[in-house]
């Protein structure tokens, strides 16, 4: 097993004045409209200056805490490829393939005729992954002058992932700074980031998902958007605003599979805004063609990736211009809330018909069934229609699909963040205050921000992948209201909680702790491979080590853990039955059937400590009809009368030497060659 372990060390100025309510309503991000321009300008270079240096100082902070939690400069190649664990790795292997392919051509065609991912299959990368990036950063670091000889390939990637987490930070700086008026506002929301950072980002130790990429797109888009909707801001500075948007979705949308259900997030809140009355038709408008004109673009890059084609958000954009186009400019000067809030339910209830009465024609029509797991999974968390399904019950049982657990929210308010995002959050008493709906009509931007941050906030509570969308946008949230220092005196004195400069003592001490990545086991495993089988045999076992074994040895696999396609999701249940109870002639009937030469078996998996029901080969025994161990009879299930695979298959029998044959086993793993 892979772990951190301590190293054994070798012997030898002052706040802008604002409004009573406490939020600026200029609309300039600085300043107010008594300051001359020069100041304004001085004010604008001064706040931006900052950003930089802040975002930069950022960028060297997570790379030498990645390098002092892996020791990467010491550890060898094999375990720096391992620890970039599951999903992770199989993307860096697309990066690594093209950097090391005999020429720039040759490296795009083999990607577009891949048969190594998914053994027998023939696959274009281009179509099923989000891998751009990593085609941009080896066409980039093949074609630099001197690059090559200066900077070794894994390290210009990590660290053009620290580059882009610079602008991540900036992108949090300025949302802060439009929301509140003053750039110190942007400086406090790096800080609540950055000393929150076990909640807020998990760059340090997972560096090649697809949320690093996107997350700072998303954000930079966000700060776009919330300038965009400000009021009277120059015809200049919307087109500005209009192409920073463009441009950061499509990247958005182009690094990241997810990134549609964001988009379909983000497409609710530009609705609500619209739908109550607080921004322009046209506005809203723009900002739907960019989502579709995203969308499409992309799929045509991924030659015609259908889930793309079948995103709610692509319908839900569709549905709401359908809508926006035959509804005139919804309310009368001042309307109130009461009717702000009908027209909304009844612009909610059309627009979600639409949207997927949409969905369904274009399913039918292509015959798309990529997505299915995600709306089981869907309709599971909601607790309908549970049952036996394999693929509910793997994403119901995995830790990041759980509810957000309290420990979150402690740390959090010890962070002092949660306490200042909870209270500037409007409440109906306060929105239905003349005095607040005469804020909130003067600034729209800060509307759409509340609806947005509560959907995030929804998604994060129920499901804790999502607290890192979450919680950037709470450290934006929190920086604006402490602006307002009487609040922030406040919250001080009644919580009891420290200064935000407590926390960053603990920060700097965090870049003394030294460990380095050991995992022995797997190095062996991933060794042994490349010496002792032929370059074209093909492995079976979990979806995160074959990822691995994929990027360490460039071996043939079975599945992997991107888990997008239907045929994928039905050949790995199959072979996962090496974890059910199978006899040997059924598991290697499979395993023959997926060309598999060996599989690889895991003590970890085969004897798994996680509690009942949510073991892999409890959710196997559940999906096969099969009484689980331990478990009470369920409605139609039966106990089978043959042991698990995976245990029995160590007793070296006769049943089993006829189909298999121990040819390597450690601590950790036992592999077999199919006969």
């Amino acid at each position: 097993m892979s772990e951190l372990r301590r190293r054994k060390l070798k012997s030898s100025s002052h706040l802008k004045e604002k409004p009573k309510n406490g939020v600026g309503n200029s609309s300039i991000p600085v300043g107010v409209e008594s300051r001359t321009p020069w100041l304004q300008l001085v004010t604008v270079l001064v706040g931006f200056s900052v950003a930089c240096y802040v975002g930069y100082k950022y960028a060297l902070y997570v790379k030498e805490l990645h390098e002092n939690d892996m020791w990467f400069s010491n550890i060898g190649q094999v375990e720096r490829e391992i620890s970039f664990r599951t999903e992770s790795g199989l993307y860096f292997s697309y990066y690594k393939q093209l950097v090391l392919a005999p020429s720039i051509t040759k490296g795009l065609y083999d990607l577009s005729h891949d048969n190594t991912t998914e053994h027998l299959r023939t696959i274009n990368i281009l179509e099923r992954f989000n891998i751009y990036q990593e085609v941009i950063l080896a066409v980039l670091y093949r074609t630099i002058p001197g690059i090559q000889e200066s900077v070794e390939y894994v390290y210009f990637y990590i660290n053009s992932v620290f580059a882009l987490h610079a602008l991540y930070i900036v992108a949090l700086y300025c949302s802060a700074w439009i929301l509140s008026g003053s750039w110190l506002a942007g400086l406090l929301a790096a800080c609540f980031y950055i000393f929150n950072k076990d909640d807020t980002t998990r760059i340090v130790y997972t560096i090649p998902l697809r949320e690093s990429f996107g997350f700072p797109f998303l954000f930079t888009q966000m700060a776009f958007i919330t300038y965009f909707l400000k009021r009277d801001i120059g015809r200049l500075a919307q087109v500005a605003c209009v192409l920073g948007i463009a441009l950061n979705s499509f990247f958005f949308t182009l690094v990241w599979q997810f990134a549609q259900f964001i988009l379909l997030l983000q497409c609710f809140a530009f609705f609500g805004v619209y739908s109550l009355g607080f921004t322009p038709k046209h506005k809203v408008k723009i900002l739907y063609v960019v989502v579709i004109g995203s969308l499409l673009l992309v799929c045509a890059m991924m030659f015609g990736n259908d889930m793309m084609l079948c995103s709610l958000a692509l319908s839900f954009s569709v549905a709401a211009l359908v809508i926006m186009g035959v509804q005139k400019e919804p309310y009368a000067p001042n309307p109130t809330l009461l009717i702000r809030l009908v027209k909304l339910v009844l612009n909610i209830v059309l627009v979600l018909f639409l949207m997927f009465a949409l969905t369904a024609l274009i399913k039918t029509i292509l015959n798309v069934e990529s997505d299915e797991h995600i709306f089981k999974f869907v309709k599971a968390k909601l607790g309908y229609d549970i049952g036996r399904d394999f693929d509910s019950l793997l994403y119901l049982c995995e830790p990041a699909f759980q509810m957000l657990p309290r420990e979150t929210y402690q740390r959090l308010t010890s962070g002092i963040v949660f306490p200042c995002y909870v209270p500037l959050i409007p409440s109906p008493s306060r929105i239905s205050n003349p005095h607040h709906m005469t804020i909130l009509n003067e600034q729209p931007e800060l509307v759409y921000c509340t609806i947005q941050t509560v959907l995030y906030g929804a998604m994060a509570v129920t499901t804790l992948r999502f607290k890192f969308l979450w919680t950037p946008h709470m450290c934006v949230f929190g920086a604006g209201t402490l602006c307002h220092q009487g609040f922030w005196r406040f919250v001080l004195e009644r919580a009891g909680i420290h200064k935000p400069s407590v926390r960053l003592k603990p920060a700097l001490e965090e870049l003394k702790e030294l460990r380095e990545f050991h995992d022995p086991d797997t190095v062996e495993l991933m060794n042994w491979i490349k010496t002792s089988t032929p370059p074209g045999s093909s492995f079976t076992g979990s979806m995160q080590l074959l990822a691995g074994v994929k990027l360490c040895t460039d071996r043939h696999v079975t599945n992997h853990p991107h888990y997008e396609n239907k045929f994928l999701r039905m050949r790995t249940k199959q072979v996962y039955q090496v974890y059910a109870r199978r006899t040997p002639q059924e598991v290697h009937e499979i395993l023959i059937t997926h060309g598999a030469n060996y599989v690889i078996l895991e003590n970890s998996i085969c004897y798994s400590r996680m509690r009942r029901g949510c073991k892999l080969s409890d959710i196997l025994d559940m999906d096969n009809g099969h009484v689980i161990e331990g478990g009470q009879p369920r409605e139609g299930s039966r106990d089978p009368s043959v042991p698990r695979f995976c245990d029995a298959i160590k007793r070296d029998d006769s049943a089993f030497r006829r189909y298999f044959r121990l040819v390597f086993e450690n601590r950790t793993f036992y592999m077999y060659k199919v006969l």
